[in-house]
């Protein structure tokens, strides 16, 4: 029987490991206590006075109201935790803090002409040279041409690469040194216009349209492929866009309907990324939570030759370097690695112009929760990572299979609006990794696909398997590019269910290769699709491209009208696709309110505030 002594002993224990507090806020002191009287300023004296705390301790982070500028992401690291600490960034009740990469604009001037003016002195000797701008919390449009849709091209010069003919009128011959945004079937191109030939309605750009793959020629997926430009002051014609002039620093806005300087708010990103939070193999971070936090304006600067991709923001490395025409991934503004049990919930990402937020290398049990991850230039949410990293001379998933990310969870959160800029991103990547639940989500919005899972394009096991992407809503996604759907797979995966999803209007694709409601692609094994709702697709609602051993029950699949088959075989023999009790229904039969019923995918429970930066 425990002594009065050791039950004391005990309670004194509890109270020890009770959660601490330390107090922050944009009109904090460093010199101070940090309490909630007198809060601390910078994220590095919080991290310094994390320091003296004791095995074992909860310490809340408690932000105050409002915006909390930075020109670097903070960094969290195992010396934070020297004893193992867990640490909660939680806003003050009624509080709504925001992490904010960005810089306010203000000096604007009004010309004779009702323009709007100011200088950017950073941009001339190019330390702040960026391509988004937010205008009342609210993406700009970068001058563009045409102002809406899109151009095609007449045909492609003989090499495919540097450029095309076009159609007589298309192309302003002023906008030399525009940046041409040029859309391949499942990906796209940013690169810069060098010459436009007005007698010979030729364009050439400064760097190769396209990576160095052959299918990535000018005309590979289509003969006329779609184009337009942006960035350019000859462009700079319609209400709500803007140009920098990178020579003179000054930026121009065209006001819309209503707008003045003093009722208008103008940020611009600067900071890379806003949070790092990374372990190390022998001592990885763990209890890191960020909860009813904004994360706002983080920039990326285009590859120095020019933004060649193929899907999910992988592009070519154009540098020079040893790596040159090797792929990287975009990065994300958010970054966890090596990584176990940490969080983001109830809060937003937003106005971001690289990927959102990355449960990336060797995070296990982590979580994205009741969030709202909106107006992002990459993808939404990555999970994983692909193969690139080496261990031993070797792959680490061949070399150390166990530092799979394992785990890892995205609930209740709304993801939408992404690959603003990077047509090719994703609503939620998941590479390779395991264990994964995708779930009660909606995922809207989007000009490719909504979730896509897996990341080797044949049937080699790998240590990827038991992922789920269960109770989803996802809708109006392939909205720019073709091929791919609301959800998209690659590679064995044993053990992965797709279930009790609500996909629905997926359009026709814009370019040769067909989207769908599901699209199982190279390597596509060992994954089971069951009692998903799929209807308002253009076609089919499932479609398999060297596939191998799936699993398909109690479906719901709408189809348009009879051409179009529930469930289309490309490069696939139909009798490995093991189908029961699956309900097919032609448009003009299928009756939502009853069939709705079947699948939990509109059962979101999201309630963060859609927030605002603070003045």
């Amino acid at each position: 029987m425990k002594t009065f002594a050791s039950l004391l002993a005990a309670l004194l224990l509890t109270a020890t490991l009770s959660a601490a507090e330390i107090h922050i806020s944009p009109s904090g002191n460093d010199a101070a206590a940090g309490t909630k009287e007198a809060p601390l300023k910078s994220f590095s004296a919080v991290l310094t006075k994390l320091q003296q705390w004791g095995e074992g301790d909860v310490i809340d982070v408690v932000m105050h109201d409002g915006v909390y500028q930075i020109e670097k992401p903070i960094e969290i690291g195992p010396e934070h935790q020297p004893s193992g600490c867990s640490m909660n960034f939680r806003a003050l009740i009624g509080a709504r803090p925001c992490i904010s990469g960005g810089r306010k604009i203000t000096g604007w001037k009004v010309t004779d002409d009702g323009v709007w003016t100011t200088e950017i002195p950073e941009a001339k000797d190019g330390k702040w040279r960026f391509r988004e701008l937010f205008v009342n919390s609210q993406p700009a449009t970068r001058a563009r041409h045409p102002n809406e849709g899109y151009l095609r091209i007449e045909n492609a010069l003989p090499d495919r690469r540097s450029g095309f003919t076009f159609t007589p009128g298309d192309v302003p011959v002023a906008a030399v040194g525009a940046e041409l945004v040029f859309l391949h079937d499942w990906s796209m191109s940013r690169i810069d216009i060098a010459s436009i030939d007005e007698p010979t309605n030729t364009l050439k750009t400064k760097y190769s349209i396209g990576s160095a793959a052959p299918h990535y020629a000018i005309d590979h997926f289509e003969k006329h492929p779609r184009y337009y430009f942006e960035n350019h002051a000859a462009l700079l014609d319609a209400p709500g866009e803007w140009h920098l002039d990178q020579q003179s620093g000054q930026l121009t806005y065209l006001p819309r309907a209503g707008e003045t300087i003093e009722n208008t708010s103008f940020f611009a990103p600067f900071a890379e990324q806003l949070l790092i939070v990374r372990g190390t193999e022998s001592q990885p971070v763990c209890g890191v939570h960020f909860q009813g936090v904004e994360f706002q304006h983080a920039a990326w600067s285009l590859p120095s030759e020019g933004y060649a991709s193929s899907q999910a923001t992988m592009h070519e490395v154009r540098d020079g370097s040893a790596r040159s025409k090797s792929r990287d991934i975009m990065p994300a503004a958010i970054l966890f690695e090596l990584a176990k049990e940490c969080s983001i919930s109830d809060g937003r990402i937003a106005n971001i112009g690289c990927s959102g937020v990355w449960l990336g290398s060797r995070t296990k049990e982590c979580r994205i929760e009741r969030c709202v991850i909106e107006n992002v230039s990459g993808n939404g949410i990555n999970i994983g990572e692909d193969r690139n990293r080496r261990v031993d001379g070797k792959s680490w998933d061949e070399a150390a299979p166990e530092q799979i990310a394992r785990g890892n969870r995205v609930a209740n959160c709304v993801v939408r609006r992404c690959g603003r800029q990077f047509f090719g991103s994703i609503g939620v990547w998941v590479a390779f990794a395991a264990e994964t639940e995708v779930t009660h989500n909606e995922i809207t919005d989007l000009p490719y696909t909504g979730v896509s899972v897996g990341w080797l394009w044949n049937p080699t096991p790998t240590p990827v398997e038991k992922n789920l992407v269960v109770d989803n809503h996802i809708h109006h996604v392939m909205q720019k590019l073709s091929d791919g759907g609301g959800i998209y797979t690659l590679g064995r995966q044993p053990g992965t269910r797709l279930a009790g999803n609500r996909i629905h209007d997926v359009p026709l694709n814009a370019g040769r290769a067909e989207s769908n409601g599901m699209f199982l692609d190279e390597g596509s094994d060992q994954i089971t699709i069951e009692g998903n709702l799929i209807y308002n697709i253009d076609r089919s609602p499932l479609r398999f491209h060297k596939a191998q051993e799936m699993f398909v029950k109690n479906n719901v699949l709408v189809c348009r009208d009879s051409a179009i088959p529930p469930l289309r075989y490309n490069s696939t023999k139909p009798e490995t696709v093991e189908q029961t009790d699956n309900v097919v229904l032609a448009a003009d039969k299928f009756d939502l309110a009853t069939y709705a019923k079947r699948v939990a995918g509109a059962g979101l429970q999201v309630t963060p505030p859609l927030l605002e930066p603070a003045e």
